[in-house]
């Protein structure tokens, strides 16, 4: 049978969830969140903002290293149960120029919407796709699990069924 991982990103962590059959037969296999990184370093390109371009370029670098590892570690265990897609809750696009995005508060906020789901698509080990919130509605998803059980967990399950289709 076959499985999805579907992830709804936030800053710093996603929510998770493995599902199979599809939204009409809802199964699902794993629901958890995962750390990607801490409250001290989540909002990255803010902190970037403070800084100097040369040690904010630097910084952004380190930190992006140290996520992707963290994401790998955290999707390990998940994508080792029999998933063969992923599906990530976000935007697709580019920051663009890191000292075009440390000039502007709103372009940081998306800065780092782009770099968690770069972050997410580069520790996967199976074939990932990108889906905009705005084309999923989680309304049509039924009670499938425990609590935790929202709007994130939501939009994970039904982008992973959508991308088993």
């Amino acid at each position: 049978m076959e499985r999805a991982l579907g992830i709804s990103l936030h800053t710093g962590w996603g929510a998770c969830v493995i599902v199979g059959g599809s939204l009409r037969r809802p199964q699902i296999f794993a629901n958890e969140a995962i750390e990607i990184l801490g409250d001290s370093e989540r909002f990255c390109f803010h902190l970037a903002a403070d800084m100097e371009y040369a040690s904010a370029e630097k910084w952004i670098a380190r930190i992006r290293e140290k996520a992707t590892a963290n994401a790998r570690r955290a999707l390990s265990p998940l994508l080792t149960q029999m998933v063969s897609v992923c599906a990530i809750v976000a935007q697709e696009g580019s920051a663009g120029d890191l000292r075009e995005v440390l000039k502007s508060h709103p372009r940081l906020h998306s800065a780092e919407g782009f770099f968690y789901r770069d972050v997410l698509r580069d520790a996967c080990t199976v074939p990932t796709r990108i889906m905009p919130s705005r084309s999923l509605d989680p309304s049509k998803v039924p009670k499938c699990a425990p609590a935790p059980w929202g709007r994130d967990q939501k939009l994970a399950a039904l982008a992973g069924w959508s991308a088993m289709q």
